[in-house]
């Protein structure tokens, strides 16, 4: 476990989501992802109505809270990403998707939210428009819909099919999201299907629990490779279909 892990889904930012409330929070919050063997960070606050509908100020409250842990000694690397609600596709423009996209020019891709109940073809549509715009599309904590416990996960592997990457949360593997959750997520895993763990931190009832998962999986394909070629390769917007 020498090498540093990489959150991909990480709620960082106070005062915007159902993450840290406070400046001191958020501080706290990223100091235990050191600790927990964490060097990158992207934050990603719910892009959803009933959150954040403005993307515009994500870039200065990553800036002030990266000069904050920084004054405290914490050595992450801060970076402007988003948890995007499939319903506000349609209503940002390519320069605000653009802004809380992840990894390299012409390879961008977004963490979009999977949906508590099974998906639906207005999921679809949504992550369709995406490629179609030139995004890859990660899908956020698969095991945690109704897809998984109700439709065994086909949703996800349309999804899958036609490019998208699937992110679990670590909670589910540890158990602390339910029995369901840890069931589908062990069944995603076993299939092979899972490509990054993220511990989807939120506060001291959800914190990092990377290091867990890493001992837990004795592989850190899933927190450390994987994570850190979709920053730097990105996802095809486009793949052919097996």
């Amino acid at each position: 476990m020498d090498a540093r892990a990489i959150e991909l889904h990480f709620h960082a930012l106070h005062g915007l989501d159902d993450g840290p409330e406070t400046l001191e929070e958020s501080v706290e919050l990223l100091r235990l992802a050191m600790l927990d063997g964490t060097d990158t960070v992207v934050a990603t606050p719910h892009i959803r109505g009933d959150f954040v509908t403005d993307v515009s100020d994500l870039p200065a409250r990553v800036r002030e809270l990266s000069a904050a842990i920084s004054g405290e000694g914490i050595a992450i690397d801060l970076r402007v990403g988003g948890e995007l609600g499939h319903d506000m596709v349609g209503r940002l423009s390519l320069v605000e998707l653009t802004l809380i996209a992840q990894g390299p020019a012409g390879a961008r891709w977004l963490l979009v939210e999977a949906p508590w109940q099974p998906m639906g073809d207005d999921f679809h549509a949504a992550t369709d428009e995406l490629r179609d715009r030139g995004f890859g599309v990660m899908i956020a904590h698969p095991e945690r819909s109704a897809d998984a416990a109700l439709d065994d996960s086909a949703g996800l592997r349309r999804e899958l099919a036609a490019g998208s990457l699937a992110q679990v949360n670590a909670q589910s593997i540890t158990g602390q999201h339910g029995s369901d959750a840890r069931t589908a997520a062990s069944r995603l895993l076993d299939s092979g299907l899972v490509s990054v763990v993220a511990s989807d931190a939120h506060g001291p009832t959800r914190p990092p629990l990377l290091g867990e998962v890493r001992r837990r999986l004795a592989d850190d394909r899933l927190t450390v490779g994987r994570p850190h070629r979709l920053l730097t390769r990105g996802i095809a917007a486009r793949v052919p279909v097996a």
